[in-house]
């Protein structure tokens, strides 16, 4: 592995034969760093009016087959649920929500969340009572599918 110093002498030698040597993979010196931090959904709750934003057991996301999920029942009286994902402190990268504020979430549909501390709360207004999954699929930053399980 080589040594800080000696990797910017090769990029300041890189850079300067730039127009001689056009094929230089700069990448083979600095490798990526992913600045997404990982998500340990198994310490995600699923926090929101229905639970009074409470992390509470019976909301911890579990894993399943194909992601992570809670399973809640849900009352349909056209009022919006607001609600979010996120740990028992509310710690910044494990503060799921929505980008953008007041945007109702479509059954069935998916949306990618965001993990920061001004994420904003999501919506789900149910169109029948029921039991529904919170499902979240695990690609990078989560994304949210809301299904009906008791049909």
């Amino acid at each position: 592995m080589l040594s800080q110093k000696l990797r910017l002498l090769v990029l300041a030698a890189a850079i300067s034969l730039s127009g001689c040597a056009t094929n230089v993979n700069i990448r083979e010196y600095f490798p990526v760093v992913s600045t997404t931090p990982s998500i340990n959904y198994e310490a995600l709750y699923l926090r929101g009016i229905f639970n009074w934003w409470e992390a509470e057991p019976a909301y911890l996301v579990v894993s399943g087959d194909d992601g992570f999920y809670v399973d809640v029942k849900l009352i349909a009286d056209g009022q919006p649920y607001d609600f979010r994902f996120a740990d028992s402190n509310y710690t910044s990268e494990l503060n799921c929500g929505a980008d953008t504020p007041d945007t109702p979430l479509a059954q069935g549909k998916t949306r990618d969340l965001v993990c920061v501390s001004g994420s904003h709360n999501l919506q789900f207004i149910p169109s029948e009572t029921g039991t529904y999954r919170f499902k979240l699929l695990a690609n990078g930053n989560p994304t949210l599918i809301i299904t009906r399980v008791d049909i």
